[in-house]
């Protein structure tokens, strides 16, 4: 089955939020988000701690997909219940948490009908990120579905509460246990139901 390997961030919403955090990545790069569906590769906006000033959060856009260092081809997610052992990732979870906003994400069942889980309000995927020859990427932490996800596919994105965000950003203790989070509500429809031609032209590893 399809991993993790799309989400969506459309800026047409009554969400205060969403419009403010499109608004000001377009303010600070030249580079415009384009609000709808993300892709592997694509750039977006991601949230993160300064490391200057642990009061404060800072915004930033990067690519989606860590560089394989063993094959050819993108890493998008890796599992929260392991992130600690594999050493790809492990200092990344440990110094460069961040989050991913979004409206939405995919899932694909078993017939590769595509499925869009949502809130009525903005989502925040847990995430980590680093720094490849100058530019920043990020990688979405995955877990075991609940009980809305899991009629669908075996896997679905670490969601943490909007309240628990600087926890997550700033506290290593409370990151690992938000990663087993389950308290965020999800309703999910099908949005596709023949093949889906997932756009992506290389090849993908969906998780490590």
């Amino acid at each position: 089955m399809l991993m993790c390997g799309r989400y969506t961030l459309y800026s047409e919403t009554e969400d205060q939020e969403i419009r403010r955090i499109v608004a000001a990545v377009n303010r600070r790069y030249d580079e415009q988000i384009k609000p709808g569906d993300i892709l592997p590769s694509d750039l977006a906006p991601v949230i993160c701690g300064d490391r200057r000033d642990i009061n404060q959060n800072l915004l930033e856009l990067m690519n989606w997909g860590y560089e394989n260092p063993f094959k050819k081809g993108l890493i998008i997610n890796a599992r929260s219940e392991s992130i600690l052992e594999k050493s790809l990732f492990h200092d990344d979870f440990k110094q460069r948490r961040c989050l991913i906003p979004a409206t939405g994400f995919y899932e694909w069942d078993t017939e590769k009908r595509q499925y869009l889980f949502q809130t009525d309000q903005l989502l925040y995927l847990a995430g980590i990120y680093r720094s490849f020859m100058g530019s920043n990427k990020f990688v979405i932490l995955t877990k075991p579905p609940n009980e809305t996800v899991k009629t669908v596919h075996n896997r679905m994105p670490v969601l943490i509460p909007p309240a628990q965000r600087d926890e997550w950003l700033k506290d290593l203790t409370a990151a690992v246990e938000l990663t087993k989070n389950d308290t965020v509500t999800l309703t999910g429809q099908v949005v596709n139901q023949v093949r889906v031609n997932t756009q992506i032209k290389f090849p993908l590893d969906y998780e490590s």
